[in-house]
């Protein structure tokens, strides 16, 4: 019985796949693996367990939420919050065990009260803007703020982390930048004794390009999900989500028929309309209409009108056989056809990340191999990150 509408598979061991490269990057360094955004979109929860299977050394997490779902799904693996923390949530976070990035001595006064009214030591990450300029503390105000959560007997100064702006080559001269003044940063905090556990920056792209190798951590997002932010990078990752549907009506129209709203496509001659029940409530791109292509029986076929919230029509007169039930494929690979999340993100004018994390609730998320539920030993960190002080710019 044919019961998916519209629905992710999300492959597992092409994520292990992945993870084994980004180690080969990295060796001997610490794994930030970034699941924000719902894993961006591939699930947070499964694909959480199964990279603290793995052995990753964290979780990366967008905000506290994000944070408190892994939790409560009885994930054991360290977890960071890369953004910013309201002082309404730190009581959850505190008892939760979460680390938490910083940015102003505001923020560690309360998350320092709340540790203290806890009885326990949060673990702190301070964010240096070095060029972001979006969050993070400026250089000058980072060893005040260092000081602040060195000399409380509640918190600890995990981390020391920034943000490159640039993921591609092109930007290699300001990421440069960058990394020199979060590395004179580093440095002053050492002179006055200020000890941090982990130096970390390099997010996927500087990761694929080697920027930065020396520090204590990456943290991988886009990578890990098979996907380099630019295409000169992509080389040693595989894909890990597919997205399908399948047709659910066909219908013959004869030449002058419009099709979808605004009569946007008029049919130049007779032509066989397949409609697919996917739309951009379920993270189709509503751009991709009279632009994209999706597969049926390993053949491309035409996205025709407009995307509606829960539709799409398709112009399927050149495929043969082409039937109610036929499975296609929007993104990912069918015959020697494929098409994948940058495809897509280039022809509607945007980036592979939006394209990923905004796969709706109607679909359906299945996964093959790797393990993403709770086993025994899920969920503890195998690898504590090794520091090598000796090649730390401190």
């Amino acid at each position: 019985m044919q019961s998916r509408r519209v629905w992710a598979e999300i492959d597992l061991d092409a994520i292990s796949s992945n993870l084994r490269r980004v180690r080969e990057l990295a060796p001997d360094r610490g794994v930030i693996a970034i699941v924000k955004a719902n894993a961006y979109g591939h699930g947070a929860v499964p694909v959480g367990w199964h990279l603290a299977a793995q052995g990753v050394d964290a979780l990366g997490v967008g905000d506290s939420h994000e944070a408190i779902e892994l939790r409560r799904a009885g994930i054991g693996a360290p977890i960071l919050i890369l953004g910013a923390v309201v002082p309404g949530e730190l009581a959850d976070v505190v008892g939760f065990d979460i680390a938490v990035t910083v940015h102003t001595d505001e923020r560690v006064r309360v998350l320092r009260r709340e540790a203290r009214r806890a009885g326990r030591v949060a673990r702190v990450h301070l964010k240096i803007d070095t060029g972001m300029g979006r969050l993070g503390c400026t250089p000058a105000r980072a060893e005040a703020i260092a000081q602040l959560v060195h000399d409380s007997e509640f918190l600890e100064l995990e981390g020391l982390c920034t943000h490159f702006a640039c993921a591609g080559p092109d930007g290699d001269e300001f990421t440069a930048r960058q990394r020199t003044v979060f590395a004179e940063v580093a440095q002053r905090l050492a002179a006055k004794g200020i000890a941090v556990r982990m130096l970390h920056a390099a997010a996927s792209g500087p990761l694929l390009r080697q920027v930065a190798p020396d520090l204590d951590a990456v943290r991988p997002g886009l990578a890990l999900y098979g996907l380099a932010p630019e295409p000169r990078s992509q080389e040693g990752l595989t894909p890990a989500l597919a997205l399908k549907t399948r047709i659910i009506f066909l219908k013959d129209h004869p030449a002058g028929s419009s099709i979808g709203y605004e009569r946007t496509h008029v049919t130049s001659r007779r032509t066989r309309i397949a409609t697919l029940p996917v739309g951009y409530n379920d993270g189709y791109p509503w751009r991709l209409g009279g632009r994209g292509e999706v597969l049926v029986r390993g053949q491309r076929a035409p996205v025709v009108g407009r995307v509606s919230m829960d539709y799409l029509s398709i112009d399927v007169a050149g495929i043969a056989g082409a039937s109610v039930g036929d499975e296609v494929v929007l993104i990912g690979s069918a015959g020697s056809e494929h098409i994948d999340a940058r495809e897509l993100a280039e022809r509607a004018g945007t980036i592979p990340y939006e394209v990923f994390t905004r796969l709706g609730r109607r679909v359906e998320r299945v996964y093959r191999g790797g393990a993403h539920g709770p086993e025994p030993g899920f969920g503890v960190i195998r690898r504590p990150i090794s520091v090598q002080t000796s090649d730390n710019p401190r």
